[in-house]
């Protein structure tokens, strides 16, 4: 007896020990180092120091101005790119259509490649909604042995045809008894789209009597049960609608990854123009910054030999100084675009900093296309047939449907119809005790219908009017949008013209300065005018020209726009959007 009680101390010790480690595991406490090294930089605002991490110590203006006076070598300064020729390693050249570029971002944009995972995170939920209708196997075994005391039981009276122990009221006493328990079953739970749950199942249950004298006895139960609801949660469509509306929305996740995909491809395109454009500034500006120097050079000539004023020679270097800071302005813009073009890219080898220069080969079309009022309302039926938004709202909207539906099957009384039918026996053994329920000389059933009727049901009937109200919301949301897709497109066809309009204006008056500049230097060598009436015609001749590119660039943004608002891309040659595989 002193042994038992000292086991059970030792069991409940052991279990309030578990019980204390539980308690210290509910505070989540995370890993001690990795928390400190967290709460410093959430606590800390560190200092910086430029100098300190610089190769050389930094100069001042002082130190850097003599140099600004100097001619920039010849070159071609969107190849080299730099101001600074010592610069290391030498720029490599990569030649690159807008094709091209299309392709890159698609294979390599990592928003791209994201967006692409979305699909297959939707597609898990679908299978997740559908292994609700898995079948589930229960087993279980249960085992234990019993060393049962003297026990006093009730009073009872005899009824025999022995006189001496008939109406006798005797007292019974159970014997100490040993006695050996295993539970033994085994079953398969179905649930079917109809709402049924079938259970099938197989039960062994055992009782072997040790002592006082040994005594088995084994019986074999088999049990067949249905339960059907006949009114909330019966029928496949309210069954299935889970499934569906996860369909549903794994179409609108793949509806969405499209619009990415197009909406990547569409700012690849923009993103190409836009460091055209920043390439053809630089052109521009170090064209201007070369002819200043050419004039400045041209009057110095001239001075040296007698045809000219002294004063025009400070002209000519205010001309040049003048166009130094555009051309720092352009290159730096030019290395931004070139960045932002690698990054949207994301090509391998080709860092965001290395010295490859992305040379644009593509040049702009210049078509012009004149819609009449038939093909503008064609372009905007188009439109509302292709956008990857519409789509996905009519995607949701169908979901709404099914989600009204099921809410209110969800309002009508629970009734639930149950049918078990079971075969048992019991003999000495599993064996004969199986076979022996399968003779059905023992045999159990019963059938019943029980309900469930909420008082007020309000409940499930906010989410009816809620479910009602979403769907309502959402079809005043695809008139809104339809509206807003119809302006995109009459909007973005009338600055198509416009920007059509302004390349014609701009080409035209890239024409008559040039023509003017030339009058203007011309006269300028037969002493006619000054160097400053030359410096401001090649001013008006650079500006024409930038307005040109800035003409164009947005002439092809706009086409990229147009297309965009119809729900395709710009037709250089179709796209497939299937996802990169990423392993």
């Amino acid at each position: 007896m002193a042994c038992g009680r000292t086991n059970v101390i030792r069991v409940a010790c052991g279990g309030l020990f578990l019980v204390a480690l539980g308690c210290s595991a509910w505070e989540g406490l995370l890993d001690p180092q990795y928390e400190r090294s967290v709460s410093a930089k959430l606590r800390d605002i560190n200092r910086t120091n430029f100098a300190s991490r610089m190769s050389k110590p930094p100069a001042s203006v002082d130190e850097k101005i003599d140099g600004i006076n100097e001619r920039l070598p010849k070159a071609d300064m969107t190849v080299n790119a730099a101001l600074d020729r010592k610069r290391q390693p030498a720029p490599q050249k990569m030649d690159m259509g807008v094709q091209e570029a299309r392709l890159a971002a698609l294979r390599n944009n990592l928003k791209l490649q994201a967006s692409f995972i979305d699909p297959d995170i939707a597609k898990t939920f679908i299978s997740e909604e559908r292994a609700k209708f898995d079948a589930t196997i229960v087993a279980g075994i249960d085992l234990s042995r019993k060393d049962l005391p003297e026990l006093d039981d009730e009073f009872v009276t005899f009824t025999s045809s022995n006189d001496a122990l008939d109406k006798q009221v005797v007292k019974l006493t159970r014997p100490e008894q040993t006695k050996e328990t295993l539970d033994m079953d085994l079953g398969i739970k179905i649930p079917t789209p109809t709402g049924a749950i079938v259970e099938i199942g197989q039960a062994f249950p055992s009782q072997e009597l040790l002592q006082p004298q040994n005594f088995p006895q084994y019986v074999s139960a088999s049990k067949f049960s249905l339960s059907q609801p006949l009114l909330r949660n019966a029928g496949v469509p309210v069954n299935t609608a889970s499934i569906r509306i996860a369909r549903l929305n794994d179409k609108a996740i793949e509806a969405k990854t499209k619009l990415t995909a197009i909406r990547v491809l569409a700012k690849a395109e923009k993103t190409y123009w836009k460091a055209y454009a920043a390439a053809r500034e630089f052109d521009i500006r170090r064209e201007q910054y070369d002819l200043a120097f050419d004039n400045f050079e041209l009057v110095q000539k001239l001075v040296e030999e007698g045809a000219t004023a002294r004063i025009e020679v400070a002209r000519a270097r205010l001309g040049t100084v003048k166009r130094r800071e555009p051309l720092i302005e352009a290159e730096t813009k030019w290395r931004l675009a070139q960045r932002e073009l690698k990054l949207i890219l994301n090509m391998e080898n080709v860092g965001l900093d290395s010295p490859t220069v992305i040379v644009v080969e593509t040049e702009p079309h210049l078509a012009h296309y004149e819609f009449k009022q038939a093909e503008r309302e064609a372009l905007v039926a188009e439109a509302l047939e292709n956008r990857m938004e519409m789509l996905e709202l009519e995607l949701k909207l169908a979901a709404d449907a099914i989600k009204i539906d099921f809410a209110r099957n969800q309002t009508l009384p629970l009734f639930m119809l149950d049918f078990e039918y079971g075969v048992l026996d019991r003999q000495g053994s599993f064996g004969s005790s199986f076979r022996g329920a399968w003779d059905f000389d023992n045999t159990t059933y019963k059938l019943g219908l029980r309900g469930e009727i909420p008082v007020t049901n309000e409940k499930r009937l906010s989410k009816l009017r809620r479910a009602v109200a979403t769907r309502t919301q959402r079809l005043a949301t695809r008139q809104l949008r339809e509206m807003m897709i119809s302006q995109e497109v009459f909007d973005t066809l009338d600055v198509m013209e416009q920007n059509w309009q302004r390349i014609l204006v701009a080409r035209q008056n890239v024409i008559v300065a040039g023509i003017n500049y030339e009058i203007e230097l011309t006269q300028f060598r037969e002493g006619l005018r000054t160097m400053r009436e030359v410096l401001e015609a090649l001013t008006s001749l650079g500006e024409a020209q930038l307005k040109e590119v800035k003409a164009i660039v947005a002439y092809q943004e706009s086409q990229i726009d147009l297309a965009f608002a119809t729900g395709t891309l710009l037709g250089y040659s179709d796209v497939d959007v299937d996802p990169v595989p990423l392993y």
